[in-house]
């Protein structure tokens, strides 16, 4: 029924973990497909590693630049499911998600169902750990991770809330805040939006330009907290990822004439771009 889409680009030890969270899933009627943006870590030997565990397929694409939305799409395409599960190559499911994915796409087929995105602090997390003290990590009390200088990024819990908290929230309005990192979309809906938009690249906002066209074609999406996705805490260039932000934001302003519309963006800070949707 499910077929869960991995995007990945260089995040092996990460990636680890998110398969390990899906071989400690309740349910096993799913297939796993790693789109790989042309990572030259070898994340396909991780995927080897889960061998026989469940259903998987791989597909590589070398690129110019980064194109996650392309990569998503590349997954997609394999996808045999009536619907597809996005989730991000550094995000752990919690043990019962896809089994509450399953259930509420079954009773609800042309739904998108989003589910909650959780950041984790910095910790030294392992598979087996996954498997054994799965309490402990999400309560973040593993040990820490041994950083140069203050960890960069967000931790905390999903700043989405007025969406969560009920299993039955139908609300177009909020298309707007879905997030591709934990996000249930019925295949032949995902199609018909046309996917992600493949000219963005680098990181950030392809989600919320495919939800500028969930919103203008009024498609109800379920918010449900049943489902959480564990933000596993990474390093990342905070300068980049904002200024690549940015871009993303001013070409979906373009494209969509936001302003017409009645959402804006943030302005640059004195570094960088951040993206607020207002």
């Amino acid at each position: 029924m499910i077929s869960i889409v991995i995007p990945v680009y260089n995040r092996r030890n990460n990636l680890r973990l998110t398969l390990a969270a899906l071989d400690k899933q309740s349910v096993r009627d799913f297939e796993v497909i790693l789109a790989d943006d042309g990572s030259y870590d070898d994340p396909l030997n991780v995927l080897y590693e889960f061998e026989g565990r469940f259903s998987f397929s791989y597909i590589y694409r070398q690129h110019d630049v980064p194109r996650a939305s392309r990569a998503r799409n590349d997954g997609a395409r394999l996808a045999s499911g009536t619907a597809i599960l996005f989730v991000d190559s550094d995000v752990m499911l919690n043990p019962s998600a896809v089994g509450h994915y399953a259930n509420l796409h079954e009773a609800n087929p042309d739904l998108m169902i989003c589910g909650r995105y959780d950041w984790l602090p910095p910790q030294m997390i392992t598979v087996d750990e996954v498997h054994t003290d799965w309490e402990t990590i999400i309560e973040g009390k593993m040990p820490e991770m041994l950083l140069p200088g203050e960890p960069e990024g967000i931790i905390g819990p999903d700043p989405r809330e007025e969406v969560f908290g009920s299993s039955k929230i139908y609300r177009e309005r909020y298309a707007l805040n879905v997030f591709s990192g934990n996000l249930l979309i019925p295949t032949k809906l995902y199609w018909n939006l046309g996917g992600f938009d493949e000219e963005m690249t680098g990181h950030g906002a392809e989600d919320q330009e495919f939800g500028i066209r969930c919103q203008a074609a009024k498609v109800p999406v379920m918010f449900t907290d049943l489902t959480i996705g564990y933000h596993v805490y990474h390093h990342r260039n905070e300068e980049k990822n904002q200024v690549e932000c940015w871009k993303n934001a001013c070409y979906i302003a373009e494209k969509h004439d936001l302003e017409a519309l009645g959402i804006q963006i943030g302005k640059p800070g004195p570094d960088a771009g951040v993206l607020e949707w207002l």
